[in-house]
């Protein structure tokens, strides 16, 4: 199956103005990166550069462009004489990459606890009030809710300001889509589950206590978790059906 991107999204490139290939490419990329972030499409299945630059008012060139990177960074696969398709995540790749990504973000979150300011606790303690808002009007596991994920960024994303260490947060930053790709393919989205809002208050008590040691411990043991949730689902989804 071919899909052909419909208009969910509001994110799309024009050629207004004559913008330039880079900028269309990346309004491409951004809406696909949405597409393959929060919306439906499945492992394998194939993309239409086609359908898409039409969908995109826009020429096939960015489309391509948008494409090539997205494949780079392991999101679709361009198959020589065949087309592009949404990547299929290996289990064991997929744990290999939480490990990994826990390892890293769990140094960044012990550097926040460290580091964050009186000023940052303020701050934090009144995003966290936010979320907890904004989560009681979110939807339910069924709903595939993408206020989820963009919530769990925001919490993540303040942290590493905290953090004040721009190297190390930009590499666990490169690892945040990656790792909502994988939770997104094996189990639609992201939901706040009753494990999920324990290790956040862990966090959340951890870097306004100071204590570098069990931030970093609270968010390395949910993120490996969550691999392996991750990898025993996509495990269950390559077994052929009886």
């Amino acid at each position: 199956m071919t899909r052909a991107v419909g208009t969910r999204f509001p994110i799309r490139p024009t050629r207004r103005g004559g913008a330039p290939v880079a900028a269309l490419a990346q309004a491409a990329y951004s809406h696909l990166m949405q597409l393959l972030l929060e919306g439906e499409l499945a492992p394998g299945e194939r993309l239409s550069v086609v359908d898409i630059a039409a969908d995109l008012s826009c020429s096939r060139v960015p489309v391509m462009e948008a494409l090539k990177r997205l494949d780079a960074e392991g999101f679709v696969e361009i198959i020589p004489q065949v087309g592009c398709r949404v990547a299929r995540p290996q289990p064991e790749e997929v744990r290999d990459f939480f490990e990994l990504f826990a390892a890293v973000e769990g140094c960044v979150t012990r550097l926040a606890a460290l580091r964050r300011t009186d000023a940052d606790v303020v701050e934090f303690k009144a995003l966290c009030a936010d979320i907890d808002r904004a989560l009681r009007g979110a939807g339910s596991p069924a709903a595939r809710d993408p206020a989820y994920r963009r919530l769990n960024l925001e919490f993540h994303t303040a942290i590493h300001r905290y953090a004040r260490a721009p190297l190390a947060c930009a590499v666990a930053a490169g690892m945040w889509d990656r790792s909502d790709f994988f939770i997104r393919i094996a189990f639609g989205s992201l939901y706040f589950s009753r494990p999920v809002k324990q290790a956040h208050a862990r966090i959340r008590r951890a870097i306004i206590d100071g204590d570098g040691d069990a931030a970093g411990a609270a968010i390395s043991a949910q993120l490996r978790e969550v691999g392996d949730g991750v990898a025993r689902r996509l495990q269950e989804m390559l077994q052929p059906p009886r």
